[in-house]
Formats: C-alpha cells, structure tokens, sequence
C-alpha cells in the first residue's frame, strides 16, 4: 500500500505513530528520496518539517487507520 498524506500539527503527527504502532509490518514514511520509519515520533516529526510530499509505505493495508490523513 502507498498513499499521499497530509500531516498538519503535532497532534496529527502523534495520532499517526500511535496508529503506525499498532500495525505489525513496517510502516514507512518517504519523500521518494529518503525514508523514515514512520513508527518514530521524532522521524516522522523530521519528514513533517523537511519533506514537500509525505508518502505512506506499508504491505498491509492500513487505508482505514490512516484515512484521514490520506490526500486523494
């Protein structure tokens, strides 16, 4: 699964590694250049302030978890 996202504050970024959390594969967040791992909160805060466009990566799909924060 990958999918375009939006993360606006920290409050965003927080519900998001909290959800990530919970999913058993690995959930990553990238730029198409660089990779982070979207479970860490002080990752994905640095893709937040650093990245133009937040891609989500994930072999599960996790679109209902995450669907507010997907840009369709």
């Amino acid at each position: 699964m990958r999918n375009r996202i939006r993360l606006d504050t920290a409050k965003d970024v927080e519900e998001f590694v909290n959800i990530a959390g919970t999913v058993t594969s690995d959930v990553m967040i990238t730029d198409d250049k660089f990779t982070v791992n979207g479970k860490s909160l002080l990752g994905v805060m640095y893709c937040k302030a650093e990245f133009d466009n937040l891609w989500v990566e994930c072999s599960e799909d996790i679109y209902h978890k995450i669907e507010k924060f997907i840009i369709e």
